[in-house]
């Protein structure tokens, strides 16, 4: 017989079913922290921006072995990490400008 819990009806092993976890008591809220700002966000993009070409100028280091394969992975990198920065703070200021018209401010 196996060591599960259970018992005997009408001759066979029944096993007891699991007992449900007990539920743990709610933690107290806390106050929420206050929302990033418009310019919060588009520096925290514009990191991740930095550290994946990074990453990937890291990457291309490892993964080409010519100079010229480096030289290439870096210049595509970059290229495409200006590119995403300067759409972010676009997007930015157009948002800044919208937050300004709904505000009431020209």
């Amino acid at each position: 017989m196996s060591e599960t819990e259970g018992r005997f009806e009408q001759g066979r092993w029944v096993v007891d079913p699991a007992p449900a976890p007990e539920e743990e008591p709610a933690p107290e809220a806390e106050p929420a922290p206050d929302a990033p700002t418009v310019e919060e966000r588009v520096q925290g993009a514009s990191e991740s921006v930095r550290k994946a070409v990074n990453d990937v100028v890291n990457a291309g280091q490892h993964l080409f072995g010519t100079p010229e394969g480096h030289e290439h992975i870096q210049q595509a990198a970059r290229k495409t990490g200006e590119d995403l920065e300067r759409a972010i703070s676009a997007w930015a200021d157009s948002a800044r400008r919208a937050l300004k018209r709904q505000q009431g401010n020209p």
